[in-house]
Order: C-alpha cells, then structure tokens, then sequence
C-alpha cells in the first residue's frame, strides 16, 4: 500500500526511478532479508525542539508541494491511505514516549476514519479550511473523541475549524517562520503575556540562531533546517581534549595499531578513567572483575565499539548553548544514518560514511571553522571532497540528508532509488534516531 500511495503522490509509475543523470551510477543495493516497511515512510519527519533544548520528539510532514498536489487531484483515497500510514507512523513514535507532530487538512483526518486512531503524545494541527471542511458534520464532537484518546487538537492563528464556533480554544497554537526572527519573537512575547499557559509551536525557521531565539521567547516546541556544514558567527578554538579525541578517532578510522590506540587513550588521564568507568559500570569485564587496565578495556570493547563510545564522548564536549542536547542527537543520528545507508549498498568502508556525518555537524556542534574541526581528521578522501568541496559521490549523502529535512519527499524519491527506495532509506533514518536516542552519556 505504501509503495503504491507514493507512485500516485508523485504522479509517476510504480517502478522506482534511476539516480539523475548528474549523479553518479551506483549497483544495485544487495539483497537482504525483507526488512518490515515500517509507516515511518509515509513523511519526512523532522526533529522537534523543547524549550529544555532536547530533542522532544518529530514532526511529521508531507511537502507542501505534495500537499497541494493531492488537494488539486481531488483523490480522497490517495489522501486517506497517506493520512492513515503517515498516524501509524506518529502512533510508533508516540509509544515510546516522544512528541509526534503533524499539520492535516481536516478532511482528511475525518475521511481517515476507523484509521485515524490518536493516543497520548500526538499533537495534530487542523490546517487552514479549504471548500470541504465546509459539509463535516459533528465537528464538536468528533474533536472531542480525539482530545479523549488524549491527543492534542490545535491550529494556526485565527484559523478556527469553522463548525467549532468563536469559543473554540485549541490545545497548541501553530506559528509559521516567515523569516523575520525580531517579529516572530515579538509575537511569541505577546502570546505569553495574553495566554501564558497556552503551549506555542513554531516550525520552519531559518536555522539554529532563531530556534535558540523562540525557546528563549517561549516557544514550547520548534523546528528548523539544519545547516551541518553551516559556519557559525563567531567561531571558536578547539579544546585541547576536543582535538586528542579528534585524533583518537582518525587513529582508530585509520585502524592503526592497538599499541598506539592504548597509548594515544593513557595519554590522556581523564579519557583513561571514562573509558575504564563505562566499562566496568556497564558490567561488561568476564566473571563480573573489574578491569584494570586501558589493555583490557580495549581489547574487550573492540574498535567498532570504542570508536562509537569515542563519537559520544566527542559530541558531549559541545559548548553550552540553549540547543546543545539537541545538536548532539542530530550529530549522532546523521552519523549513524549515513552508514546504515552504505551498508544498504554496499559502499566501503561503511565507518567512513559515519565519520562523513559526523563531521558534517562539527562546525555547529563544537562552534568552529570546518577546516579547524577536520584538521585533526584524516578524512577518507572522498569524504573531504563532499565536505569541503561538495564534488564527489559520496556528496549523495549529504545531499540525500538535507532534502530529507526540508521535507520534499519529490526530490527524495529520485534520490533514495539508490538505496532501496523511499520507504528503506526513511526506515534507516528512523533506526538512526533511535540510535542517537539510545546512545548514553559517558561517565564524566
């Protein structure tokens, strides 16, 4: 159903499209056991901002474009497969405790019927009314059974469901970016002082510096494209310990001897304790003994492991900022999806792919120049290329990953037809948040 709702969405015929003709030829991706096609296919989703600068939770969405695309076609059925699948996505994040989030017409939740099953931690706003809202019946009524399974019903400013009367008061209200961050703040501060205990979302913002100014201003939730590469204003030094953990990590990207991997890790008496302490909390030596040695350690956590432990440790030595907690999750979980997609192909070495999204975060994760946050990096050369130069073919994934937080699932159906389609690669993005989300804290 979902494979057949995307050819009808994108106006195309069921076969997958081939790569543009200005990128690359890549084999087709290997075959695998049947991976469930999980309804998270159905949106882009992006993540959502608290006000405590964590990852909240997402927002799911369907391209403007696409929207109007399907409005204008005049298909109800089309509508309510996409409606249905994309709540069975949102219903998947909301068991596990985080905010789902999305914007429909109202026509469609009520067209969805029996499907549109809403529960706790669901926040849907009613977008503006088109002709149909018009001849919904019981419109009271049927809010009142969503607000009961305990999701949130809200709107945008002075954009009421017309059958609810002038006393309707939404759960949330939605406001838009329009680019100006003074006004919007201002809009925020005059929300907060007429309603204070009204919750305000606010999407689509231009980048990290206004999503930091909207929390600051009251927002509850916010969303913003996310400019890895982007240079910050005002950039910074890396800490001495921020470049020895740079090197750690090109030592073990580089798969240089474990004598040196031992060596590089004593060098540095805090780095030794962590790697020691995370061990032996996590009840991993045999037989329960605490391990004494950074030998020991090594030798039992493996490469993979300890360079993944080494990445988190990386990320937490962000500077504070309102968003840092956030910024960490996005670095890991773009990482983790750039090698869960070369996996999908068989692109090697699949490691190098994660050090790519890595790196692609560092210059607003650790508030540095890109060449600063790379020098300590010996990146695989096809990934300098993509990050300093944007040539290459490994410039895909970079690319592959922006058009994905835009929410334009057009562009991103050519695209991901090189690792499997739509649906795959949005599986794969869904695996690496939970990835980012499951990745722990190192002990301090």
């Amino acid at each position: 159903m979902l494979r057949s709702w995307f050819d009808r969405l994108l106006g195309r015929a069921p076969a997958p499209p081939p790569p543009r003709g200005a990128r690359r030829e890549v084999a087709a991706p290997r075959a695998t056991a049947a991976a469930p096609m999980l309804p998270a296919a159905v949106g882009a989703h992006r993540p959502l901002v608290s006000a405590q600068g964590g990852i909240a939770g997402f927002e799911f969405r369907i391209a403007d474009a696409a929207l109007q695309r399907l409005r204008g076609r005049a298909d109800p059925a089309a509508a309510s497969a996409g409606t249905a699948a994309l709540l069975a996505a949102m219903r998947l994040t909301a068991q596990r405790g985080q905010v789902a989030f999305c914007e429909l017409p109202l026509v469609w939740l009520v067209r969805a019927g029996d499907d549109a099953r809403l529960q706790a931690g669901m926040q849907i706003a009613l977008a503006p009314a088109d002709a149909e809202d018009a001849a919904i019946e019981g419109l009271p009524t049927l809010i009142s059974g969503w607000r009961a399974s305990g999701a949130a019903i809200g709107w945008r400013p002075d954009a009421a469901p017309a059958g609810l009367g002038a006393d309707a008061r939404p759960d949330f209200v939605l406001l838009q970016s329009d680019g100006a961050t003074a006004a919007l703040v201002d809009s925020l501060r005059s929300w907060r002082a007429r309603q204070p205990a009204l919750p305000l979302i606010v999407l689509d913002l231009p980048g990290l510096d206004a999503l930091e100014a909207v929390l600051l201003a009251g927002a509850a939730l916010a969303g913003c494209a996310i400019d890895g590469a982007g240079e910050p204003k005002e950039a910074r030094a890396l800490p001495a310990q921020t470049q020895q953990l740079l090197r750690l990590m090109n030592q073990l990207a580089q798969d240089a001897d474990t004598a040196e991997v031992v060596k590089a890790i004593k060098a540095d008496v805090g780095l030794s304790y962590r790697l020691l302490r995370q061990l032996n909390s996590a009840a991993l030596s045999p037989g329960g003994a605490e391990l004494g040695s950074i030998e020991q350690a090594v030798a039992l956590l493996g490469r993979n492991e300890l360079y993944r432990w080494v990445s988190v440790l990386l990320v937490r030595q962000a500077p504070a900022r309102p968003v840092s907690s956030a910024l960490q999750s996005m670095a890991l979980a773009r990482a983790r999806f750039f090698e869960l997609l070369a996996e999908s192909r068989g692109e090697t070495p699949a490691g190098a792919l994660f050090t790519l999204g890595l790196a692609s975060m560092l210059p607003q994760l650790l508030q540095t120049r890109l060449v600063d946050a790379l020098a300590s990096l010996q990146l695989h050369r096809q990934a300098a290329a993509a990050l300093l130069e944007r040539q290459g073919p490994w410039v895909e994934y970079l690319t592959l990953a922006e058009v994905l937080d835009e929410g334009d699932l057009v562009e991103a159906a050519e695209m991901a037809a090189a690792y499997g389609g739509l649906p795959q690669v949005l599986l794969l993005s869904a695996k690496a948040w939970l990835f980012a989300s499951s990745a722990g804290k190192p002990p301090v």
